[in-house]
């Protein structure tokens, strides 16, 4: 197939998830994570119900974040070697993450459309920041957990009723090669045209 290869379509094929052990030391200012989160106001929902919300953690917060994710790990799942070594695994990851992003679902108050469209317009709005922190030198990935949604974040978020945590997105600073991946499927082989 012969695409035509636009400005758009190299920056999608370049998004990549960009975990904390590759990020690298400097700060992320409020201003470069301000201009991520604007890129996500951009993205479709259906009656323009715009139900993405972030909280952004950095650094006194986000060491208070880690700090309650390590213990909702110990207190669900024991004090045990395995999760005394998960436990360093979140603070370690956490020490070379600039902001962690709570990704949040506000529930449209008159319920116009079903739940799954707010959630899929939240990962569309997820998609843009993603794309958008290529071109800022940022690394990025989009992770979940057992805290996910959990009742205890949930009352750290101020969620109420259907609204949801949909998870966490790392940001820290990254300038290096991506790796590209060589399988991705062709168009064909998920395509049925009719």
């Amino acid at each position: 197939m012969n695409v035509k290869l636009t400005v758009s379509y190299m920056t999608i094929q370049g998004r990549r998830s960009i975990y904390p052990k590759m990020y690298e030391q400097g700060v992320v200012s409020k201003e470069e994570i301000s201009a991520l989160l604007e890129v996500a106001k951009w993205a479709p929902s259906h009656k323009n119900t715009q139900p993405w919300r972030f909280a952004v953690f950095t650094e006194n917060s986000l060491k208070a974040l880690v700090d309650l994710q390590v213990e909702l790990l110990l207190k669900q799942k024991g004090e045990n070697e395995e999760n005394l070594a998960k436990a360093e695994k979140m603070r370690e990851k956490a020490s070379k993450t600039a902001a962690i992003i709570a990704i949040i679902m506000k529930r449209d108050v008159q319920k116009r459309v079903p739940i799954f469209e707010e959630e899929w317009a939240v990962a569309c709005a997820v998609q843009n920041i993603h794309i958008h922190a290529s071109a800022l030198n940022l690394g990025c990935y989009w992770s979940t957990g057992a805290s996910t949604n959990s009742n205890e974040i949930r009352n750290m978020l101020n969620l109420t009723g259907e609204d949801r945590h949909m998870g966490w997105f790392f940001v820290g600073r990254f300038t290096g090669e991506k790796s590209l991946p060589t399988n991705r499927t062709d168009v064909e082989h998920f395509t049925e045209w009719r």
